[in-house]
């Protein structure tokens, strides 16, 4: 993790479900789905499908979370519209959230700014420079 580090994100946003593989969640045979998972024929289809069990390829339960979070990390996932124009690109993220008492995790409006010149910045409790 230390790459991330290094590199100042302090974010990582993907335009999948989830941060993880499906079968590393909920859905797979661990997590809050323990024993058998949310969707437990998906674990028996990948037994079917690959002679092995999900909890030997996926032992970890969210590794990508907790790796990320366990980071100051923040991570969005379902990221669409056009992040594709910023991908690569320093930008300046502002999300702006559900008021969710309680939870965990919530749909945000996702915001990229893009300073072409690279001059501006955001400092810390949102003064601008």
């Amino acid at each position: 993790m230390n790459w991330f580090a290094d590199r100042g994100v302090r974010a990582v946003g993907t335009d999948t479900q989830a941060l993880d593989h499906p079968l590393a969640t909920a859905i797979g045979p661990h997590g809050p789905g323990w024993p058998n998972g949310l969707l437990p024929w998906a674990n028996i289809e990948y037994k079917a499908t690959t002679g092995r069990d999900v909890i030997e390829d996926f032992p970890l339960w969210e590794p990508c979370h907790r790796a990320l979070l366990g980071n100051d990390i923040i991570g969005f996932e379902n990221v669409g519209g056009d992040i594709d124009d910023v991908n690569g690109q320093r930008v300046t993220f502002a999300a702006f959230p559900w008021r969710w008492v309680g939870g965990d995790g919530c749909i945000v409006r996702l915001v990229a700014m893009v300073d072409p010149k690279g001059t501006f910045r955001m400092e810390q409790g949102g003064k601008a420079s």
